[in-house]
């Protein structure tokens, strides 16, 4: 019993400590990405909307589902047993207020194994650091997951170039399987860039 106590323990720390990271870490890319601090604080509350709800819907394994938000489209990328259980994820998160636009990546099929969500997690670290050091793209423009190997691009470019930039920069690296790119440019920038 002591031993279940102290991983329940140690599993509430290590939890803990990756929200308050998240938190620092959406503060601090707020403030650069092209959505501003609003734009980001809007996504990530949508986004927390849309967990909690797809956290009652009675799924197998939740962690299965990856959601990402930019501007109200919703990207929900993963695997449910049943085509049954896809179309109610889907129908509960567009009942949510804010929800604009389903990406709906969801695959019928067994869970991901543990090796798997593993090598999804390196490859996606790798893409967001060879993003981080490609000169033209801000990185923080853009959210990336990498789900069953495909990989997800979700974003809004700062203007036309850099979206063009980014596309090429994906489409160019042989390791990628599968790649959705949906990236937008920002809408309010005029001619002067202001």
């Amino acid at each position: 019993m002591a031993k279940i106590i102290n991983l329940f323990i140690i599993s509430f720390l290590v939890n803990s400590c990756a929200i308050l990271s998240t938190a620092g870490s959406i503060v601090g890319s707020a403030s650069t990405s092209t959505r501003g601090f609003s734009g980001t604080i809007e996504d990530t509350y949508l986004m927390s909307k849309i967990v909690s709800k797809i956290t009652l819907t009675k799924l197998s394994n939740f962690s299965n589902i990856t959601v990402s938000v930019v501007n109200g489209k919703v990207l929900l990328a993963g695997n449910v047993k049943s085509q049954e259980k896809r179309l109610e994820l889907i129908q509960k998160v567009w009942k949510i207020q804010g929800v604009e636009e389903i990406y709906n990546e969801i695959e019928i099929g067994p869970s991901n194994s543990f090796y798997g969500k593993a090598e999804d997690f390196i490859f996606e670290t790798k893409i967001q650091n060879r993003l981080l050091f490609e000169s033209g793209i801000y990185s923080n423009n853009y959210s990336v997951d990498v789900v069953n190997g495909n990989v997800y691009v979700m974003g809004i470019s700062s203007d036309i170039e850099e979206k063009t930039k980014i596309e090429n920069f994906l489409n160019n690296m042989n390791d990628i399987k599968k790649l959705v790119l949906l990236v937008d440019v920002e809408k309010n920038k005029n001619k002067n860039g202001r």
